[in-house]
């Protein structure tokens, strides 16, 4: 497995606050690899790379909106190859009929295709309602993944098992089109999920981690309450867990 990153939406906050202060504070903690999301200090594509190497990090994935790469697609690849990101991810999208679903497809798909011509991937990050909300008895990210083949999937595990489904499963489906991977935890609480640290959950994690192709870059990601006290506490879940 490869090492552990973290997904910087875990620590929103902070970064907010304290963009550089948060990026030190991860490299302390033993962090290499970083995935995007949103805010980068207000820095542009060369400052980010600089700030960046300076403390030992790399950012090969970033979470990003569709409607910036449709409509400008040069700046946005220019920006990505210079901070060094390889993976694009659209992260989250809600819709209410199949014809939506397969609507954004298209436009995930064209999208996908450009990206490739650069040498780049698009990836689709799930959360638990494309497991939940069907069609013709099939969860919506099977159908998603389906009318765009040139899609990659980042699977978010602990989405997947708060869906209903099994993640292993899901891993082994979509294993050849598997460049990330969301390593996250919950617990049922009343009529939701809370996401937890590592290891302080529901998800099977020692079966994800078995499971978990070699080549895939997995990153740990907490919806709430994520700080860097969870942080340690989830890379050290996986130092000691058997896979």
């Amino acid at each position: 497995m490869q090492e552990t990153g973290i997904q910087l939406y875990t620590l929103r906050e902070q970064v907010a606050q304290d963009f550089l202060g948060t990026l030190d504070a991860l490299a302390q903690a033993g962090i290499r690899r970083v995935e995007l999301a949103r805010d980068y200090g207000g820095l542009s594509g060369p400052a980010l790379r600089a700030v960046l190497d300076e403390r030992g990090l790399s950012a090969p994935s970033a979470h990003l909106a569709l409607e910036p790469l449709e409509d400008d697609l040069e700046a946005q690849v220019q920006f990505l190859q210079t901070v060094g990101v390889r993976h694009a991810v659209y992260p989250y999208h809600r819709a209410d009929t199949e014809a939506e679903w397969l609507a954004l497809a298209a436009r995930l798909e064209r999208v996908a295709q450009a990206l490739a011509a650069h040498g780049l991937t698009l990836s689709y990050h799930n959360h638990d309602h494309e497991l939940t909300q069907t069609f013709g008895g099939r969860p919506v990210l099977d159908l998603l993944l389906e009318a765009a083949p040139s899609v990659q999937a980042e699977l978010d595990v602990a989405w997947i098992y708060a869906g209903g489904h099994d993640p292993v499963t899901y891993l082994r489906r979509y294993a050849g089109r598997l460049p990330l991977v969301h390593l996250k935890d919950v617990r049922r609480e009343g009529e939701g999920w809370q996401t937890v640290a590592l290891g302080e959950g529901e998800v099977p994690l020692h079966e994800v981690l078995s499971a978990l192709p070699a080549e895939v870059q997995p990153y740990y990601e907490q919806d709430q309450g994520g700080t860097l006290d969870t942080l340690r506490r989830s890379l050290g879940y996986l130092k000691t867990a058997s896979v």
